[in-house]
């Protein structure tokens, strides 16, 4: 039995929330998700216990984001939820933040920022904008994260911004939203096989760097995958990043378009069985710890 801390997971109640990301999505997203359907999802494994789990924004409109905060904060104080902290939603763009994250940062529910960069409304670079780079500076002076949810084509900036704030933690999200199916293929096309060693590069340049941890998570194959297919991704992480890097998140519920909870997490503990003890403890929950101050 292996005591787990999810370092990523969703809720959310399409009655009392607008999140408009999902009104492209389709059936298996596009409904409520409960702390109940979350409890209910990772309390069927018989060799892992959760232990904690990190509550992430999920990019509500922007007008509900005060709203989030307090439900975040609340699920935290919660005895009924396994939530131990959360990293709230953000603009690092906007004039404004400073003074948003400073009340924020007093709530001690609250670990660290994230802002979705991988949507449309989201101009490539922008994490490299002055004031988005200030503002990263400033959560490390407060002592949060910033959450670093990229497209797997922009790693190289998250890696230069994370040399730009060596004093903050950056936390990469779902191994850089890498392509699994892409990964997977072990007689790629040309242009596939560039997809791989860029994405390798980058893994390789962001696990140099000390203030970097990676999230193992975000596999969503529309393929037939096996615990050997997905490995094909979270080997190159596990090897780009030192062991007290590394993190393991379920991505729930955003990882059921793919696979249940259960069938990642056995997958995961399939493809670390042979890491020495200490440092799978560390994956799994030691890590967490550290890095979200539970």
């Amino acid at each position: 039995m292996i005591d787990i801390i999810d370092t990523h997971v969703h809720v959310w109640d399409l009655g009392r929330y607008r999140l408009p990301w999902l009104d492209g999505e389709g059936p298996v997203l596009r409904r409520t998700w409960t702390v109940m359907d979350y409890l209910r999802e990772s309390g069927r494994g018989e060799d892992y216990r959760l232990e904690q789990a990190v509550y992430i924004e999920v990019d509500m409109a922007r007008y509900e984001r005060e709203r989030e905060c307090e439900l975040a904060c609340g699920l935290v104080d919660d005895d009924s939820t396994p939530f131990g902290g959360a990293c709230i939603s953000g603009d690092l763009s906007s004039p404004e933040f400073e003074s948003y994250i400073r009340l924020w940062s007093k709530r001690p529910q609250v670990k660290g920022v994230r802002q979705v960069l991988h949507v449309p409304s989201a101009d490539p670079g922008t994490c490299l904008t002055d004031r988005f780079v200030k503002n990263v500076r400033l959560l490390g002076e407060l002592g949060l994260v910033f959450e670093g949810c990229v497209r797997c084509a922009e790693l190289a900036d998250l890696a230069t911004l994370a040399r730009e704030c060596p004093d903050t933690t950056i936390v990469l999200n779902h191994m850089g939203i890498v392509d699994a199916d892409i990964m997977a293929h072990t007689r790629p096309t040309a242009d596939e096989a560039a997809y791989q060693n860029i994405w390798k590069k980058n893994m390789a340049e962001l696990g140099k760097l000390p203030n970097v941890v990676c999230k193992v998570s975000g596999l969503n194959p529309m393929e037939a995958w096996s615990s050997d297919s997905l490995a094909r991704s979270v080997d190159v992480a596990l090897d780009a990043f030192d062991s007290k890097m590394v993190m393991y998140a379920s991505n729930f519920p955003v990882l059921n378009v793919a696979l249940s909870f259960d069938e990642w997490t056995r997958a995961v503990l399939e493809m670390t069985s042979t890491l020495d003890g200490e440092d799978r403890k560390a994956l799994f929950s030691k890590n967490a710890k550290r890095v979200y101050r539970l």
